[in-house]
């Protein structure tokens, strides 16, 4: 069972406006996450965002919202996801801003830990760790308890053999921190 979250809080600060409501090629940078999230079955969705940011959309597409306070940081949002999801359900955490992971990339990840036997699980492109990432029911204590600037990337640390690491192409884990005219600063 799984509890897929969404994060799409974020005050997008190194941007300079809310980026997730900003168009990338063609529809707003959020959407991309959203559609990848509504492709999988038999998986329940959360949605963590600010009030009056899509809160809305997150009921549109089905997905159930969690409401954070602004400028909170990372590690209130990924408590906040870990609280609302099912107790005894794998808490896969998905940031809203890499366009290039579709449903695909979700299911096939998905699919690979489920049959890892891992506990825990992440994507990478070499050396480089990015979203999603995965955590069996027993760390949402853990995952509850964050606070800050600091997501999940910790709970890894020492746990190597516990860990499915699901290798994907370079551009599918670029996330844009900075207008799209810029994009090689991704």
């Amino acid at each position: 069972m799984t509890d897929l979250i969404l994060l799409a809080a974020g005050a997008a600060r190194r941007f300079g406006r809310q980026k997730l409501l900003e168009e990338f090629e063609g529809k707003p940078l959020y959407r991309y996450a959203f559609d990848a999230a509504r492709s999988l079955s038999g998986v329940r969705v959360l949605a963590v965002t600010r009030a009056g940011l899509l809160d809305g959309a997150a009921v549109d597409y089905g997905f159930e919202p969690v409401l954070v306070p602004e400028e909170q940081g990372i590690g209130l949002s990924v408590a906040a996801g870990a609280a609302a999801a099912r107790p005894e359900a794998h808490l896969c955490f998905f940031v809203c801003d890499q366009p290039y992971v579709t449903g695909q990339h979700l299911r096939s990840f998905l699919g690979e830990f489920y049959k890892s036997g891992k506990s825990m699980g992440r994507m990478r492109t070499g050396a480089r760790f990015g979203s999603p990432t995965i955590f069996a029911p027993q760390f949402r204590p853990a995952l509850m308890a964050l606070t800050g600037d600091e997501g999940g990337r910790r709970l890894f640390a020492g746990r190597e053999g516990e860990i499915y690491y699901h290798d994907a192409a370079p551009e599918v884990l670029l996330d844009f921190d900075r207008p799209w005219a810029n994009r090689g600063d991704a």
